[in-house]
């Protein structure tokens, strides 16, 4: 129930995003990366554990007030398998990454090596 309302809000962003994108062209940006998750074994006192490695995303909005402050918005999602060796036997659980952020950007006055950090 509650991947499904994530999902759904994600789309509700994604659609009215872009309906004001196309009247305000720079003023709103978004962003899908991918992410990756890489993991070592561990061991220690009988008990190996083992954690898969995965791939994720990372779904970003910004929304600009004017041209030195902006505001950001940020959702990451990933998951991966936690494998435990015992000597009783294997047991594995699926472990969940949710990722949530939120910051404000202030954009430099002037360019930097013709960037515009």
């Amino acid at each position: 129930m509650i991947r499904k309302m994530i999902a759904v809000a994600v789309l509700g962003l994604l659609l009215a995003a872009s309906s004001v994108m196309a009247q305000e062209g720079r003023w709103q940006e978004i962003s899908v990366q991918g992410t990756g998750f890489f993991t070592k074994d561990s061991s220690g006192d009988g008990i190996n554990q083992h954690a898969t490695d995965t791939g994720g995303f990372l779904l970003s909005y910004r929304y600009h007030f004017n041209r030195r402050l902006a505001a950001d918005a940020s959702y990451g999602f990933a998951r991966n398998t936690q494998q435990n060796f015992t000597s009783s036997g294997p047991l594995s659980v699926q472990a969940n990454v949710h990722e949530a952020t939120g910051a404000p950007v202030v954009m430099a006055p002037h360019r930097i090596f013709r960037l515009s950090p």
